[in-house]
Parts: C-alpha cells; structure tokens; sequence
C-alpha cells in the first residue's frame, strides 16, 4: 500500500517564521528597553542611599542619650519602680472608685501603712487590705492579731502578732505560711526571697532568733542570755541578717547589733551602743547595713561590719523611713514641734541635708524622691539635691504617708485613705 503523505504549504510555514521572528524581536526589544530602566533605578537608588557611617553614629547617639538617663535616673530603677510601670501599662490603672477610700477596721499604726508596686498596703485592728491606685480593693484578709505588726519586702508580706504568737506569710495576695510560733513574738521580717525571721521570748535566756524556709521550715535558731531582741534585717536572699537587742547593764541602756551567716552557728560580727535603743534595722540591696536608734544610727557595709555612729547631737528622732538602698531620718531639737532636719544616707557617705522650718512626722521614698509630712502638707523632694518639687495639702488628720510614685502619695487619715498629687 502506497504511504500517504502530508502535504506542506511553504507560504504558510514562511508566514510563521516570520511572525516568530519579528516576535522575537519584538521581546528582545522590550527586554533592553527594561534593563536600560533597571540601571537608572539602581543609579536613583546609590544616589539615595543614606552613608553606613551615619547610621552608626545615630545609634551610637541613641545609646549615649540612653545610658545618661539610666544613670541620671540610677536609683529610681528599683524592681518596684519598674513593676509599676509594667502594671500601669499593661493591665491600667483599674477600674476601682477612686479615693478616699474607706479603713476597714477602726484604727491602723503608722508603722502598718506602705506602699508597694503601687499598691497601697494597710494593716489595721482587723484586717489587711491591699488597695491599687483607682482605689480597687486588691487584697482584704480578715485576722485576729491582737497587736498587729507588719514588714514587707519586695511583694512578701509578713504580718504578726507582737506580744502573741500568731503570724503568717504573704506573696502578694496568695497566704504562702499560716503558723504558730512557740513562745511570744518580739520582732519580725521577711526577705525578698521568701525567707522569714522571728524573734521570741527565749525558752532559756532573754530571747531568742528563729529563721525559716519560705515554707516554714525552722532553718537556724540562736539564743540570747541577757539581751532582747527589738529589730532584726534579713539580706535580700535571707541568707544572712542581724539582730538588734537591748540589755540593762549597771543602770545603763546597752543595745547590741550582731550579725548572722545562717549557714555558721556562731555570729561573725558585733558592735555596742550605750544610751541608744535601736528602733528598726535593715539590710540594703548594696550591701549596706543600718540600724536606727534614738540617739544616733548605726552604719557598716556587708563587706567588713565596721560599724560607726552618726550622733543626733542631742536631738530628737521625729521620723524614719529605711528603704532597699537608702537611710531617711528626721531629727529635731524639739520636743513637739518646731523645725527639723531631714537626712538622706547612702552607704557611709556625709548624708544630704535638708531644713524644714516646720516639724516632720512621716517619710517615705519612691525612686529619687524623699516625701515628707510636714504638719498636714505632702512635701516631694529630689533626696540627691534636697531641692523641693513641690508641696500639697494632706488633709488636717493625716498621720503617715507611702508614695506611689515620685509625684504621688497615699495618706492614711483617721477613717480613710486619700492620694495627692504634685503637677
């Protein structure tokens, strides 16, 4: 059988390759037109292109200005501090009532009145109450301490009963320690860390010092033959810490510091004060130690426990207030009333000096202000200079006060807590 063929039309082939090749150049046009467009762009772009050195020295710039304010604004960089911050911006400033709001319970301490990560703290005849700056109730915990005591350190809250033997152990709102201490309850704190400190009437001797775990576990116990505990401070951890005690001798008043390292049984250091009842103590964060008597305050760094004094010169202590990193202390050459002085310590420096012409009764510090109640007005200082920022009125019964800020302050009055604030 003879294979049949396909015929071909050699017009129509050529009429294709034709078109093929015009398209061809067609494309091949367009694609050098494209990349002549290309080169000018990168050209455009070369030429706007900002130096690698300029952006070097902006960033270089950004952290100079950066550091100056970290180190201008150095001691206001407290955990509380940036807590606050974080809490404001995150979660608000809540949803409560505002303020005044109402004491629960007839009567609060001065002493039983703080402030912490904003949050007003107040301890009265009946109960604990945690308040935020709306005036939201964070916190109220019914007790029945018949002499209600506090210390707080860094969102732990130890709360007992001086002269009774009851007491238990916050971390922020949730109770972490309900217990029963085996004799009566003379001093107490709390570290930062969770571990606590009681001391109690001794079993032997005058007193002696118990230290806990965080979960009540009892950790270290030494006893005093003569002396009686009346303050004591725990290191951030509450690995070591200090006793402050007092002992008659011969008619005179003796007070004692000792320090403790939990992990030997004996102390490692001492120091005595003769006619100076030591009031309060603490242990800073930079490894300073104070403790505050009535007639001078006693001073060491962690470092070596050389303890010295810095005399009141005969004046009296009207007001006190120890922080993480700082001494504040009011002292008058007056009985009840008349001008005083404010001091500010840090470390074993000369401490600045401030003179108010009216009497001060209540301090407190929010990161590099000093705040004082003078009579009945809220008066802010920059605590480095002594420089007032301003002064508002307290309210006629104001008895202490606990700044939330550097420019805001909680005001206990008799029946109601209240805030100020400066412009």
């Amino acid at each position: 059988m003879a294979k049949r063929k396909n015929k071909v039309d050699p017009k129509a082939d050529t009429a294709r390759i034709v078109r093929l090749r015009n398209y061809q150049e067609e494309q091949e046009e367009v694609y050098y037109e494209y990349e002549d467009e290309e080169s000018e762009g990168e050209e455009r772009l070369k030429k706007m292109q900002v130096p690698k050195a300029v952006y070097r020295v902006v960033i270089i710039l950004i952290l100079l200005v950066l550091g100056l304010a970290l180190w201008m604004n150095r001691d206001g960089l407290s955990v509380d501090n940036i807590r606050s911050w974080i809490k404001l911006q995150f979660v608000g400033a809540g949803q409560g009532d505002g303020f005044p709001v109402s004491i629960t319970g007839s009567s609060v301490f001065a002493s039983n009145f703080a402030s912490y990560g904003g949050d007003a703290l107040i301890l009265s005849d009946t109960a604990f109450t945690a308040v935020d700056p709306s005036g939201k109730e964070q916190l109220s915990l019914r007790h029945s301490l018949s002499q209600p005591a506090m210390h707080t350190a860094h969102g732990k809250t130890l709360l007992y009963n001086q002269d009774s033997t009851g007491y238990l152990v916050l971390s922020g709102t949730e109770t972490v320690v309900r217990g029963t201490a085996e004799r009566e309850i003379l001093s107490g704190v709390v570290s930062s860390g969770g571990r606590y400190a009681l001391g109690l009437h001794g079993s032997d001797g005058a007193s002696e010092l118990n230290v806990y775990q965080k979960d009540g576990t009892l950790q270290y116990t030494y006893s005093f033959a003569r002396d009686y505990i009346t303050a004591i401070a725990m290191n951030y951890d509450g690995s070591y810490g200090m006793t402050c005690t007092v002992r008659s001798e011969r008619g005179e008043l003796v007070s004692k510091v000792t320090v403790f390292d939990f992990n030997d049984p004996e102390p490692i250091a001492s120091y005595e004060t003769r006619d100076n009842l030591i009031l309060d103590a603490a242990w800073t964060e930079s490894g300073d130690l104070y403790a505050v008597g009535e007639s001078a305050l006693l001073m060491a760094k962690s470092t070596n426990y050389d303890f010295t004094e810095y005399s009141y010169d005969g004046r009296q202590l009207t007001a006190y207030r120890l922080d993480q990193n700082r001494a504040f202390l009011s002292i008058s050459a007056y009985e009840h009333a008349g001008p005083c002085t404010l001091l500010v310590f840090r470390g074993n420096n000369e401490p600045v000096r401030v003179e108010s012409p009216e009497r001060i009764v209540s301090l407190s510090a929010s990161g590099g202000t000093v705040g004082a109640l003078v009579n009945t007005e809220v008066v802010f200082y920059d605590y480095s200079t002594g420089t007032e920022q301003g002064r508002i009125d307290g309210g006629s019964d104001a008895k202490s006060i606990a700044l939330n800020s550097e420019r805001m302050a909680y005001v206990l009055g008799v029946s109601e807590i209240r805030t100020v604030e400066i412009s």
